[in-house]
Order: structure tokens, then C-alpha cells, then sequence
């Protein structure tokens, strides 16, 4: 019989389904809203204030003093973000009844672009990596806007890994364009949202935390209104690029962001009216039978006001 069933099999096709299966996830909301913005060239200055012209009581008489503002000048040049990859003419040509093997090899193209913004926007790191534009990690501390864990000083991620408490997330929160505007986000991994989701069920406040809020088709959770947004890329190691105060990590962090130019915030510049990666074909290699193929976009990070963007570093992932 096992011999029929094998001779057999050699006259049949072993079915195949259309479609490649997922199999590299990445629990990522940020992309849906990140805010862009389009300019020409290359590099944009953009100017912040500094200190304003002076205000004071006077009396009849007084000697009036001109007092003029001052600005800090900034620049945010694109860096080049891209994926390359390339198609087996042989297997173009020979094994593309089923799947065209330049449309699956272009889709997973897409996904490896996809997948390195949302790591830069969180890991970007351009002080070590000089072709990586600014993510909000490496901005909250170069613009000293990462409060402190165990102390609650804004001076960057602190010394000491501390358990997340919810009064020091609130004191974060407040933080945003000094406690005036909430921030259009809580950016977390998934450890510190069971985290939060614990804490507030021991507090037993009603209405701080809400899950299963429909957002851009999927649920997410909210704390005090605001969305929480998870990425796998918030790791639970953070080093901070801080070897001296973090040889060895257990801790992450939490972001309060607000996004777009119109808010001042976190915003992505890309070069042109529409941030469409450029696909181009590099044509088949000299000495292999591979047509090969690039996707590129260019790319920067920066946020337009200091006030709009808040990290809270050290929290022991482990507690």
C-alpha cells in the first residue's frame, strides 16, 4: 500500500496557497499617528525661542528698558532609510504560477522599511550612528526632556532602575506644554501596559484606565484619555547609551508625545509633497541571474517645540 501511494504522489501536485503567511510581527500602532511634514531640499532651519522681551511694573517717571527676544536656531537634515533586495530570474520566470515572486519580494520590501522607521522613531540614535535620524529616545535626553524614574528630576533616565508608579506617570504627563495640553499618546512596550493596567486595578480608581477603545480599527487602551500606544521596540533593557550609569539594564521607559507640526511636536520630515518611497530597479547583476531592486525615502526626526515631547526613563521592567 506504501508503495502505491508513493508511486502515485509522483503523478499529483503538492497544493499550494496563495499568500505568505505572517510570521515576523511587530505590535506597532505609532506608525498611524506619526505626523509628516514635506519641504524641498536636502535641510531645514527652523528657529525656537529662547528667552522673551522682558515684562515689569512701573510707576509714573520710570525709566523704560528695551529688552529684545532671543531665538535658537536648529537644522534637521534627511538621512536615507531603504531596503534592497532582488528576485532569482529562474525563479521569476519558472515558478511563478502561483505567486508572482516581484510582488511578494516588494510587499515584504515594504515591511522592512515599515518595521526600521518605527524602530528609528523610538531607538534613533544619529550621536552613534550618524546616518539614523532623531528618535524621541535620543531626543528626550539631548533636549533634557526625560524625567527621572527614582527621583523625578528631568536630567535624563537617572541611577537607580524604579518600579513604575502611577504618580510619577501623572507628574510625566504634566510635563506636556507644562500641564496645559495632554499629550496625543502614552508610548510604552507591552510589559510596562500590563504594568499600568495592574496598577491602576490595585488602585481601584474608576475611569483612570480604559481598555478596548476603538481606535484606527484596532482596540487599545487608554490612561486619563490618552491612547496608549505599544511598540515592540521600546525594549526592557535600555541602556541609554550611558554605559557608566547602565552597564547592565533591566529598565525601559514610557513617552508622552504629541505629534505634527500644527502641535509643535514630534514630526517626520521626508523630501517632496508626498512621502512615497522611491522604488528603483537596479537592473539584473552582472554575475548572478538576480534582478535586484531598492526602496528609499529620506527621512528626519525632530521635534519643533521642547515642551511637546516627555520620556520617563530607569523603570525597572522587572518590578
Amino acid at each position: 500500500m506504501a508503495d502505491a501511494l508513493t508511486e502515485w504522489a509522483k503523478l499529483e501536485k503538492d497544493p499550494v496557497m496563495k499568500g505568505v503567511f505572517k510570521e515576523i510581527l511587530t505590535a506597532d500602532f505609532l506608525m498611524a499617528m506619526l505626523r509628516f511634514k514635506s519641504f524641498e531640499g536636502n535641510s531645514l532651519v527652523y528657529n525656537r525661542e529662547l528667552t522673551l522681551p522682558s515684562a515689569e511694573t512701573h510707576q509714573v517717571g520710570d525709566t523704560w528698558e528695551t529688552t529684545k527676544p532671543t531665538f535658537t536656531k536648529k537644522t534637521a537634515s534627511l538621512v536615507t532609510v531603504g531596503s534592497q533586495s532582488g528576485v532569482d530570474m529562474y525563479i521569476r520566470d519558472t515558478r511563478g504560477s502561483v505567486q508572482d515572486p516581484n510582488a511578494v519580494n516588494t510587499a515584504l520590501m515594504v515591511k522592512s522599511l515599515t518595521r526600521e522607521i518605527s524602530r528609528l522613531v523610538i531607538q534613533g540614535e544619529p550621536e552613534s550612528v550618524t546616518t539614523e535620524f532623531e528618535g524621541l529616545d535620543s531626543l528626550c535626553r539631548a533636549e533634557t526632556r526625560m524625567m527621572a524614574m527614582d527621583d523625578g528630576n528631568i536630567d535624563g533616565p537617572g541611577a537607580a532602575e524604579t518600579e513604575l508608579t502611577m504618580d510619577r506617570l501623572d507628574a510625566m504627563i504634566d510635563q506636556i506644554d507644562d500641564g496645559m495640553t495632554k499629550p496625543d499618546a502614552l508610548i510604552m512596550n507591552n510589559t510596562m501596559r500590563r504594568k499600568l493596567s495592574s496598577l491602576a486595578r490595585a488602585s481601584s480608581v474608576s475611569g483612570i484606565y480604559e481598555s478596548n477603545v476603538d481606535m484606527f480599527g484596532h482596540k487599545v487602551s487608554m490612561y486619563d484619555g490618552i491612547p496608549i500606544v505599544r511598540t515592540n521596540f521600546i525594549t526592557d533593557s535600555e541602556t541609554y547609551n550611558d554605559s557608566s550609569t547602565w552597564p547592565s539594564s533591566s529598565a525601559t521607559s514610557i513617552f508622552g508625545v504629541r505629534f505634527g507640526e500644527e502641535n509643535e511636536g514630534y514630526t517626520l520630515l521626508h523630501n517632496g509633497p508626498v512621502m512615497q518611497p522611491r522604488m528603483r530597479n537596479l537592473g539584473i547583476k552582472r554575475d548572478e541571474e538576480i534582478e535586484e531592486f531598492r526602496l528609499v525615502v529620506y527621512l528626519q526626526g525632530l521635534t519643533f517645540s521642547t515642551k511637546q515631547i516627555i520620556g520617563l526613563g530607569g523603570i525597572d521592567s522587572a518590578a
